[in-house]
């Protein structure tokens, strides 16, 4: 599900270009798929939020640009679910595509695929930044699919024929891309955290629990498999999705109440090689540090399939992960919730701090961009503990695409904004983070 980034960030965040190209909304007609696929183009809205026109910010719902001739690479495919509830006359897939359609939503994505037969709309050229993840470093290299569904009922609403068609455009955006196939680039919504610490805890979760990942990467034809030799040793998560029915439970303020055991794609960590052990915590979710909980929307004390962590360690039935700060433990009997794997690792000699976004420094910006305070580059609530290893998954220099309404004609609109700090991605515990390179050393 889509963040309302512009309302969220003060409409601070845009896209990608390097400097000053033109371009044309809507002038995509044909939708960007793969020919066996029902695929249609319906614009989503590039347009004034409102009456206010003095406002180059006051629009919605994406940033056209030029990717990646423009410098800005797409990297990453993010899964999203659309989590509106149905009703009697209108269904979530056209709920979304109407929201899209409306520039005071202030939010959008690439694409659309229904639940009942896998029809796909494209509602955004994926040349363009869709406003769809919340982050927006992910913004700018990312392509955006939202899934018709609720993630409490994603067995329900994760049809055959949506996972197959959601593949086969997958695949097909991957090779034009030039995207690898695999957990580190093909990424779910609730992977991505949250830019800064403000409202850092509303970070979405879909498309959830019930979101077959195993099965969807095997569609992809990149299933998920031990990796090595390169690498420090590590664990990828791969729970049997159809054996594995953990205890969930829906919450609404205090009352819970326990969901039908179905399949499910993530174990439990605990604090200790012990099932009466409590759960890991994690301080957004629970600030009072209270321990992490059975709902299903408490991603504090769940790794999730095709995340790989660094090995932590081993004791009878049970392995344990660098995970958030902690060592967190799950049961792992005949290590069948897991693959092995080697990947490139990188640890603190003293604590360091963590970062949502890889963003220029103020003194980087050119003088023609007015400095917005909201860029700062500031620390989340995370940081790398000294001594734990944490798994690299990508590298960023500082990047910031600049963009603003194009009816406003604001100096150097569409600019690709780059620093000289190196970013690292970490696979830091349910979702990536970034920290930076100068701050840690192999692991």
């Amino acid at each position: 599900m889509p963040f309302t980034v512009r309302s969220l960030t003060a409409a601070v965040f845009a896209l990608a270009v390097t400097a000053a190209l033109p371009v044309t909304a809507h002038a995509q007609e044909a939708p960007e798929c793969p020919a066996n696929l029902d695929c249609r183009f319906v614009p989503a809205a590039y347009d004034w939020a409102s009456a206010d026109h003095g406002n180059p910010n006051n629009y919605g719902n994406y940033d056209p640009a030029n990717r990646p001739a423009d410098g800005d690479q797409i990297k990453y495919i993010v899964i999203h679910d659309t989590e509106s509830l149905p009703s009697s006359t209108v269904s979530p897939y056209d709920q979304a595509i109407a929201t899209f359609r409306k520039p005071e939503s202030g939010s959008s994505a690439h694409y659309v695929i229904r639940s009942s037969d896998g029809q796909v709309t494209q509602m955004v050229p994926t040349k363009d930044v869709a406003w769809h993840a919340g982050n927006w470093t992910m913004n700018e290299h990312s392509i955006g699919i939202e899934h018709e569904g609720i993630a409490t009922q994603g067995g329900t609403w994760y049809t055959e024929q949506m996972y197959r068609a959601s593949a086969d455009l997958v695949k097909f955006l991957a090779a034009k891309y030039h995207i690898p196939l695999d957990r580190e680039h093909i990424l779910g919504h609730e992977d991505i955290s949250r830019e800064r610490t403000t409202n850092f805890a509303a970070a979405h979760w879909d498309p959830g629990p019930y979101w077959d990942w195993n099965h969807y990467m095997d569609l992809l034809g990149a299933p998920v498999e031990a990796t090595g030799p390169a690498g420090s040793p590590a664990v990828t998560i791969k729970p049997d999705y159809a054996a594995n029915q953990p205890e969930l439970t829906s919450c609404t303020g205090t009352t819970c109440t326990p969901l039908p055991a179905h399949g499910a794609n993530f174990v439990y960590l605990h604090t200790a090689p012990d099932a009466a052990s409590p759960l890991i915590t994690d301080p957004v979710v629970h600030p009072d540090g209270s321990a992490g909980t059975t709902a299903i929307d408490d991603w504090s004390d769940k790794a999730v399939a095709g995340r790989t962590y660094a090995l932590a360690g081993e004791q009878g039935d049970w392995t344990a992960i660098w995970y958030g700060g902690q060592k967190a433990w799950f049961s792992n009997p005949g290590h069948h919730a897991t693959v092995p794997a080697r990947a490139q690792q990188v640890t603190a000699l003293t604590s360091a701090p963590l970062y949502g976004r890889a963003f220029p420094e103020q003194s980087e910006y050119p003088a023609d961009i007015p400095f917005d305070p909201i860029w700062t580059v500031g620390a989340i609530p995370w940081t790398l503990p000294a001594g734990q290893s944490y798994v690299v998954t990508g590298e960023f220099r500082a990047e910031n695409y600049y963009a603003r309404f194009d009816p406003a004609g604001v100096p150097a609109n569409h600019t690709l904004v780059t620093g000289g700090t190196k970013y690292l991605q970490l696979s830091y515990n349910h979702r990536v983070v970034y920290v930076k390179a100068s701050d840690v050393h192999p692991g």
